[in-house]
């Protein structure tokens, strides 16, 4: 009986993982004999064996009276490796995500190609990588922090009768604080003109310096805001609320408590804060009033910040 090699019944290389395993199919279905000569052995009888490391396998095959030999290559791949891990940061950073395993193949969530991408809003992101016939993914959620949170910008302006003249910051919590003045407290109150700083750090954002150039003016239009107020319901002292003494085409008073929650807002110039929220009473405790105004004939914003003790 003739024997002779024919490239038709088994593909020229089959790839699989490394500690996986993959088949070998013959394409023949009238064969009357299958042998298979594998690296670790002789099968018979089965149109596949099942492959776990790399080597050349041959299958001996009878049809229609001839005896026909063919042959496969097995390799085997690296599996890709890859443990990204959650990460927080402050905003305003670039995060580079990195997938590592060089020279291979790459899909992100972002609809990336790149070993490496560039990220700078929160999110879940995803990677899969591709090595031939192995792959993998892995996922990775990132976080950007919102920073500390400034009351003022680089230039404030104060008039001289103001009873608070108040800068703060809203730091992200467990951050210290240092002003130029020495404190170590969100607020300060400031009493003269000059350049201010006020250093934060944490450790997710790391270190945050802000400035700001404070002057004071004698203001024509002066507005008289109260340092405290009784909400007791005994007709005397019960509502918040400044002084005005000019028109303006732009007003709007806010109220927060000590955790930055606004718990009273109006654009009303006649708007008197009564001491609750929502129909509750609030705590006796300091507030923080924002005054922002804009005086008729004038396109400049004033704003008035403050604190305001409500007791009872």
């Amino acid at each position: 009986m003739a024997a002779f090699s024919q490239k038709d019944y088994l593909t020229d290389t089959t790839g699989f993982c490394m500690g996986d395993s993959a088949f070998i199919k013959l394409k023949a279905d009238n064969a009357s004999s299958i042998k298979w000569t594998t690296p670790y052995g002789l099968v018979e009888g089965t149109k596949k064996v099942q492959v776990f490391q790399h080597g050349k396998y041959y299958v001996r095959i009878s049809i229609g009276g001839k005896t026909i030999i063919d042959s496969t290559y097995t390799k085997v791949y690296a599996k890709p490796k890859l443990n990204m891990r959650d990460t927080v940061l402050c905003k305003g950073r670039t995060l580079t995500l990195d997938a590592k395993n060089p020279g291979m193949r790459y899909i992100w969530s972002t609809d990336e190609f790149w070993q490496k991408i560039k990220v700078e809003n929160s999110g879940r992101y995803w990677v899969k990588i591709i090595n031939r016939g192995c792959s993998m993914s892995d996922t990775v959620n990132v976080k950007f922090l919102p920073g500390t949170v400034l009351n003022f910008t680089s230039e404030m302006t104060f008039c001289l009768s103001e009873e608070n003249k108040v800068l703060s910051v809203k730091p992200i919590p467990g951050g210290k604080i240092m002003w130029s003045t020495g404190s170590i407290f969100p607020s300060i109150n400031v009493t003269k003109e000059g350049i201010y700083w006020v250093k934060t750090e944490n450790r997710n954002c790391g270190e945050q310096t802000d400035t700001v150039r404070v002057k004071m003016k004698a203001c024509d239009c002066e507005m008289m805001v109260p340092n405290s107020f009784t909400p007791n319901e005994d007709n005397k002292n019960d509502y918040f609320y400044p002084v005005i003494q000019c028109e303006y085409s732009f007003y709007q008073m806010t109220i927060t408590d000590k955790w930055g929650n606004t718990v009273f807002f109006t654009n009303n110039v006649n708007g008197k804060w009564d001491g609750r929220f929502k129909g509750n009473l609030c705590p006796e405790e300091t507030y923080v009033y924002r005054i922002e105004s804009i005086e008729k004939g004038s396109d400049k914003k004033q704003p008035r910040t403050g604190h305001v003790l409500l007791f009872r």
